[in-house]
């Protein structure tokens, strides 16, 4: 049997030592367990990259990538026609069986437009992350790519790939009657799993764009409220602090007024050995988000066996379980109950090594790349099959 051709669209990462994002990451980490497999053959179509001198197309580690403009302005107002225009060339070159497209966005949109067979993994829900947006211009964006773009590729998709439970449950009354659904989380490089240990310092880490859908000023009062009982512990933010702005401007007055500038490090965006670094460093990683879908940063810290504490929200509680098995979960908003879970975490290094080594080994089970890999190779084999008997 022929290897099967796949051509990746959308979330493939121009510089694979500084993934920005989860779903930069998400694709890194899936691509990278796909290339070990024999029966594939990988592409992927990556906007040009500022100042980009290379070649036009190259391999990468077992991935042909090829190059192609970014959006036009205006593009979305045109329904992505000349985007469509671009792709539809290159994919003509590529011939390939499958499409496999990041997030229900523009890039899945023109995937499904191009007649060739797609799947599309849904990494966030553009309908709910637009309630936390500040910036006008950005709402309105983000409220095109959900009411008009994100709707439209949910009905028309026959394959999905559902990270969580929560993307299935959260779009079942818009799919296609006949759709095929498999629920596979995103994988997490094997260099975290190989890097898991125990424990170590009070530090407490939060890993994230700094905006306001993470909450970070819920972190900052939650630490405020027991910096004084436990004077050795800081709080690190690792994450990119260009987005949002006026709330990083928000957050450092609020780390000022409460005397903390010493103990509240803002670290920007890190690369991969960086942030494995912090992760090593901490004690507990905390993410107390207002929305989220199933997260890279708590699938990463558990890898690492790391104690995790996070809002409950979206599919959250899948990964950390509802009872609290691999992580504790806290209300959105809830400051008294994080800085309380904070608090005792820190003063209990037994419940910190249990609960990290129990996460560890679920995410050995569910997130290591070569797992993701067998079961998203598995559903290729799936979509080829079907594929082709509907034609001959």
């Amino acid at each position: 049997m022929r290897k099967i051709k796949i051509a990746f669209l959308g979330g493939y990462p121009p510089q694979s030592d500084n993934l920005r994002g989860g779903v930069q990451a998400a694709v890194a980490y899936l691509l990278r367990g796909l290339t070990r497999l024999e029966d594939l053959e990988l592409h992927a179509l990556l906007p040009r990259p500022s100042g980009w001198q290379g070649p036009e197309q190259f391999d990468e580690n077992g991935v042909l990538v090829h190059i192609i403009p970014h959006f036009q302005r205006y593009e979305r107002l045109r329904n992505y026609r000349l985007f469509q225009s671009t792709v539809n060339e290159v994919l003509s070159m590529i011939q390939p069986d499958i499409i496999h497209a990041q997030e229900a966005g523009a890039e899945a949109l023109v995937a499904l437009r191009s007649r060739v067979p797609t799947v599309v993994t849904a990494h966030g829900i553009r309908a709910e992350d637009t309630k936390y947006i500040t910036s006008l211009a950005r709402r309105l964006r983000f409220y095109y790519d959900s009411y008009l773009t994100e709707r439209s590729v949910i009905k028309q998709v026959n394959y999905l790939v559902a990270i969580s439970q929560y993307v299935t449950n959260y779009f079942s009354s818009q799919f296609k009657p006949d759709i095929q659904i498999r629920q596979i989380p995103n994988a997490v490089d094997e260099q975290f799993f190989e890097k898991f240990n125990k424990d170590s310092n009070a530090d407490i880490l939060f890993v994230g764009r700094v905006v306001s859908l993470k909450r970070i000023h819920d972190l900052v009062e939650a630490f405020e409220l027991i910096s004084q009982h436990l004077p050795q512990s800081m709080l690190r933010i690792a994450g990119d602090i260009t987005s949002e702005p006026i709330y990083v401007q928000a957050i450092n007055a609020q780390i000022q007024h409460a005397g903390l500038g010493k103990r509240i490090q803002l670290l920007g965006q890190l690369d991969q050995e960086e942030l494995i670094r912090e992760y090593q460093n901490s004690a507990l990683v905390v993410l107390p988000s207002a929305q989220e879908n199933y997260p890279m940063v708590l699938a990463q810290a558990m890898a690492m066996g790391k104690a995790v504490i996070a809002s409950r929200v979206g599919g959250v509680p899948e990964m950390l379980g509802q009872n609290g098995e691999r992580g504790l979960l806290i209300d959105v908003g809830d400051v008294k109950s994080l800085s309380l879970s904070i608090k005792n975490l820190l003063m209990n290094p037994t419940e910190r090594y249990s609960m990290g080594q129990t996460a560890h080994e679920y995410a050995l089970k569910n997130f290591h790349l070569e797992q993701v890999a067998q079961q998203t190779f598995n559903f290729y084999q799936y979509i080829f099959a079907k594929e082709k008997n509907q034609y001959e």
